[in-house]
């Protein structure tokens, strides 16, 4: 006999999963920065590998267009190849090694998150150069070493032609990257082919974050990784270039000129590296080049937009705010885990007064069922006047039918910017809250994971987070849903919610557990007329027992 209540409950658990589910699925989608394809260079030639047997830079996917030809190789001076010499450079926040055999770098140890970001036998910074017999690689060629405290410079000569290198550690996480080149050399280029190295111990959840940037005029350029199915070149002047991965960037930017040439591509099925050339190059060509932490703050602090490389998706405004807002429950708690539970006791109640009226208008709809019970039966052949009169009497009572999606829609876009944050902010990575949680920015995985065999959820993690986070769910609905007949919709909604979850940062879970233990007192008071009815008690409303019959 409680249909309206009935449908009102059924429409407000089925709006609320579609909310759910769809902020999950699009959050998968927005939250990738969306690629904007560049201009295709009409002929930037790539330098190659000297020796023979080295495959030219690209792979074999490489455009034709682009394959370079082959060039004699940059000879040093000395009659003997002289012994490889490895130099360390080092701060309080990297450890920087380098080897004289092309002067490049060949590891960067990440000494706060305990990550190495060159990978393994590869080289990133290295010089190709083109000469006018073409372009040709340095990777293999002897240099001689100059080091001194936090600074190394590597020489090359041939007998018409000096390239000297000279890298110097900051501070922080960047160096300082000098390129001087004399003899007949048209232009070089940085390369950075090696890409970042995989750092994270769920490679293909990694795999995703890996993309391409280049900063042309005001707008970033984008590029996923997925997208490089072939190479791809501009001639645009790009203020700065690079590629990330889900936690770390590397970025070359020149000071005092930009680049004339990027030139990007998929490697190793997954990651990406790049080579951004310089035409025409002065006696000495100065770069700033960052090879740290996606640090919102530090890269900010350059002016140059590095900042927007960190994928926070269209809540970006909202996930910023509230990345400060827990990074200050942090610096008072001292446990992450923690601050996302003080977290979501402060959203709990700064939600109150609309998780209140909810409540409120579900109450006063139970009382109301008798009322619109006799509605229906005196009007039961009469569909538009029982509309009309349903509608007269919940105007008189203040109820709105629709009143329970409103916390909902409200909570979207801060749920969905938590999940950006868990999901993006290094300051995540590792942060444990205890026990067995010792990274909230991966899935709760105590009880290991579902046979890869299973439909939608196969391989996906198994913990008591989020079974705990279903059940209170389910507890949660059982209390505040006025359809006690549709037993079935009330528990297979927050089940199958739950099995969305289940891949879904420990930390959302973690959160989304607490909203519900916070929601189920709220609303054991509530039914139980405590302290969130006593002030509607003392309003002057017309009183359902008052109310006028129906006509």
């Amino acid at each position: 006999m409680r249909n309206d209540q009935q449908t009102s409950s059924t429409t407000t658990t089925i709006i609320g999963f579609v909310l759910v589910a769809a902020i999950l699925i699009l959050s998968q989608i927005f939250l990738r920065p969306k690629a904007a394809p560049p201009q295709q260079a009409a002929a930037p030639a790539q330098p190659t590998q000297t020796q023979p047997a080295q495959p030219t830079l690209g792979g074999p996917s490489a455009a034709p267009a682009l394959q370079p030809t082959a060039a004699p190789s940059l000879v040093p001076l000395a009659a003997e190849p002289a012994p490889e010499s490895i130099v360390t450079l080092e701060n309080e926040l990297l450890r920087v090694e380098l080897t004289s055999v092309g002067g490049a770098v060949r590891s960067i140890w990440m000494k706060k998150y305990g990550a190495e970001v060159v990978p393994a036998d590869k080289e990133l910074l290295g010089t190709m150069l083109e000469l006018p017999s073409g372009w040709v690689s340095t990777a293999a060629t002897p240099m001689q070493v100059a080091a001194d405290d936090g600074s190394v410079t590597f020489t090359a000569r041939t007998d018409s032609l000096t390239l000297t290198k000279t890298f110097t550690i900051d501070k922080d996480y960047t160096l300082d990257h000098r390129v001087s080149v004399t003899g007949p050399a048209r232009s070089f280029a940085i390369d950075g082919m090696a890409g970042l190295a995989l750092s994270e111990k769920n490679p293909k959840a990694e795999l995703i974050h890996f993309h391409f940037y280049s900063k042309v005029g005001k707008r970033l350029h984008q590029t996923p990784a997925g997208k490089l199915r072939q190479p791809q070149g501009t001639s645009d002047a790009a203020e700065w270039v690079g590629v990330k991965s889900k936690y770390f960037l590397f970025a070359v930017i020149p000071n005092g000129r930009t680049f004339d040439s990027t030139y990007a591509v998929n490697v190793d099925s997954g990651r990406v590296g790049f080579t951004a050339g310089v035409k025409n190059p002065s006696p000495e060509t100065r770069f700033t080049v960052y090879l740290g932490p996606l640090e919102h703050e530090r890269l900010r602090a350059f002016g140059l937009g590095l900042e927007n490389v960190i994928g926070l998706g269209w809540t970006r405004p909202i996930a910023l705010g509230m990345l400060w807002f827990l990074r200050l429950l942090y610096a008072v708690v001292r446990n992450w885990g923690l601050a996302i539970i003080v977290f979501a006791i402060l959203m709990k109640l700064a939600f109150y007064p609309l998780t209140r009226t909810q409540t409120k208008q579900m109450r006063q709809m139970q009382l109301l069922q008798p009322k619109l019970n006799e509605l229906k039966t005196k009007y039961k052949n009469d569909a538009q006047k029982l509309n009309a009169e349903t509608m007269q009497l919940y105007k008189l009572y203040k109820i709105n039918p629709a009143s329970g999606c409103l916390p909902l829609l409200v909570q979207m876009p801060v749920f969905w910017a938590l999940y950006a944050v868990l999901s993006n902010a290094i300051e995540m990575r590792g942060a444990p809250l205890g026990l067995w949680l010792t990274d909230l920015s991966v899935p709760d995985a105590l009880f290991g994971h579902l046979p890869q065999g299973l439909p939608m959820v196969g391989g996906a993690a198994i913990g008591l987070v989020p079974i705990l986070m279903g059940a209170s769910s389910i507890v949660q609905t059982l209390i505040t849903s006025a359809d006690k007949k549709n037993l079935a919709m009330t528990i297979i909604m927050p089940v199958f919610i739950t099995l969305i979850f289940l891949n879904m940062p420990s930390g959302l879970q973690l959160y989304w557990f607490m909203y519900n233990i916070l929601s189920i007192g709220e609303s054991l008071i509530a039914m139980k007329g405590g302290m969130p009815w006593s002030k509607s008690k003392s309003r002057r409303e017309p009183s359902l027992a008052s109310a006028p019959p129906p006509k």
